[in-house]
């Protein structure tokens, strides 16, 4: 039997780990707790707010697409987001939630403001890199346990995609890529370690982010 199968219904499409009792993850840019926490979105809550420091037209790249969370906070304050997600599966359901987003009360304009392709993002940055103002890099990590586990969705991703182990490769090439400003995103704890250090900290108990200037 397949682990993992793809979902279709009239919530949207959703992941469901077969061998897990965790409920089928679905991207819902229109969740109540969601959209409380856009109209919040600042530097005191949000570590994203405070590496990238958006602002209207600020142009974007999310190199590792993901859930699409930060990106979709980040289009919420204005900035236009270039995502990249090499996964197929992981794409068709960021589109999904993104195409319902486009259509909603709330959330229709920052929507418009998200671009999705699915590929390489090594690709896209060294042709067109130059084009950004910032890159934003959130790789897969290796998966902790115990206290450091990440939750729900985040905990299904870590299953079916396994750690991003040229994390490191891409960092460089986002460097050197002629983008203004890089931020990783990071656990706080790891044995992974930078090319070189980064210009700028910004700490979480559960996360770290670090800014690269070209």
């Amino acid at each position: 039997m397949t682990r993992f199968k793809v979902l279709r219904s009239a919530q949207g499409l959703a992941l469901e780990d077969r061998f897990s009792r965790q409920k089928p993850l679905l991207i819902d840019f229109e969740h109540p707790d969601f959209v409380r926490r856009l109209k919040k979105a600042g530097k005191k809550s949000e570590l994203v707010v405070q590496a990238v420091r958006p602002e209207p037209g600020l142009k974007v790249v999310d190199c590792t697409a993901g859930l699409g969370t930060d990106a979709f906070i980040l289009a919420w304050l204005g900035c236009e987001v270039q995502l990249i997600e090499r996964s197929p599966v992981l794409h068709a359901l960021l589109q999904d939630a993104i195409d319902r987003a486009r259509v909603g009360d709330v959330v229709c304009r920052a929507a418009g403001r998200l671009h999705l392709v699915q590929g390489d993002a090594m690709d896209l940055l060294q042709s067109d890199g130059a084009h950004y103002e910032a890159a934003y890099l959130d790789p897969m990590f290796p998966e902790k346990s115990g206290s450091a586990m990440v939750k729900g969705g985040m905990q299904m991703l870590q299953r079916f995609l396994g750690a991003d182990e040229d994390a490191q490769k891409l960092l460089v090439c986002a460097m050197e890529s002629g983008v203004g400003r890089t931020v990783l995103k990071r656990p706080p704890r790891s044995d992974w370690e930078p090319p070189r250090k980064p210009d700028h900290v910004f700490r979480r108990r559960n996360a770290h982010l670090e800014v690269y200037r070209s």
